[in-house]
């Protein structure tokens, strides 16, 4: 995975959050994030939950509920609590 889409992720409003949130939860599903930054903000933090996906910093499970209702089980990898990590550190 290239750096610059690593930082792109980053840049993303609410990635850092999510990653912050997952590494002090562990597991979270989307709706657990939401109520901690606002249902108001749900597109940009599923934005954000997909791109860290894509470069390996979450995982997503994906659930089907019903026909129209899927729940997103969210887990951080090892390579995104190193990012968290070195964010808190300079903190």
């Amino acid at each position: 995975m290239s750096l610059e889409l690593i930082l792109q992720a980053l840049s993303s409003p609410f990635s850092v959050l999510v990653l912050y949130l997952l590494d002090k939860y562990g597991e979270m599903k989307l709706t657990d994030i939401l109520i901690h930054l606002g249902f108001s903000k749900y597109k940009a933090v599923r934005k954000a939950v997909l791109l860290l996906a894509e470069v390996g910093l979450v995982r997503i499970a994906v659930k089907k509920i019903t026909p129209r209702v899927n729940a997103w089980t969210i887990r951080i990898t090892d390579r995104g609590k190193r990012i968290v990590e070195a964010i808190k550190s300079i903190v």
